[in-house]
């Protein structure tokens, strides 16, 4: 069996890197929202974690920021505990990229992105923000979450419509140190509030019409 990792060195070797994603993503686009369907008619509306955290775990600086500080700050400190899903510490050994990640998003109240400009290229990124779409398109809940550990995609296609639709839900890590205070403070508010709360006036009206509709 070839997993999705394995198929995505494949069509980079053959393609690049450019189009390895964008194929891979058509090849396994019907098999997600198949398997998506089956985690949603077979879970629990009970949440295992409050946030889940995907962030490159190929980049040792980036993986011990998360795992030492991240998860410190959001788990440890603070009025209330954050229960984090974090892939090199909840991920079950020799499941599927695709199942953990599809399981984690489905479980878990936000899905929230670290990125930097090496992850916002990879495969791994791509697949969960596609997962983390579906949940809006299909349940009408909005669970991303932004944090722009280094500035990238600035003035991409997912980008700018986010910041439109939710700005609130991207958050850039501060320039100064004496900023950081309010930085965690601020990501504490935004991933225990529900994102379409956030919502600018013309987007916050078309969901509740939505919402009112099902």
């Amino acid at each position: 069996m070839i997993h999705s990792h394995d198929l995505l060195h494949r069509c980079h070797h053959v393609f690049g890197n450019g189009g390895a994603h964008l194929l891979l993503g058509r090849l396994l686009r019907p098999a997600l929202r198949a398997k998506w369907k089956g985690y949603r008619s077979s879970a629990s509306s009970d949440y295992v974690y409050e946030v889940f955290v995907t962030y490159d775990t190929k980049d040792p600086w980036v993986s011990e920021w998360v795992l030492e500080t991240l998860r410190v700050k959001l788990e440890v400190e603070g009025e209330k505990a954050l229960p984090l899903c974090l892939e090199e510490r909840d991920w079950p050994l020799g499941v599927p990229l695709i199942d953990n990640l599809t399981q984690s998003i489905r479980h878990s109240r936000k899905t929230l992105f670290v990125l930097t400009k090496a992850y916002a290229k990879t495969g791994v990124f791509r697949l969960a923000m596609y997962l983390a779409h579906q949940r809006l398109l299909d349940e009408n809940l909005d669970v991303i979450v932004v944090l722009m550990l280094e500035p990238v995609l600035q003035n991409s296609h997912f980008l700018r419509p986010r910041r439109r639709l939710c700005g609130e839900s991207v958050v850039e890590w501060p320039r100064t140190a004496a900023a950081e205070p309010w930085f965690w403070q601020n990501l504490r508010n935004v991933v225990r509030v529900d994102n379409q709360t956030m919502y600018t006036s013309t987007y916050s009206q078309y969901f509740t019409c939505s919402r009112e509709r099902d």
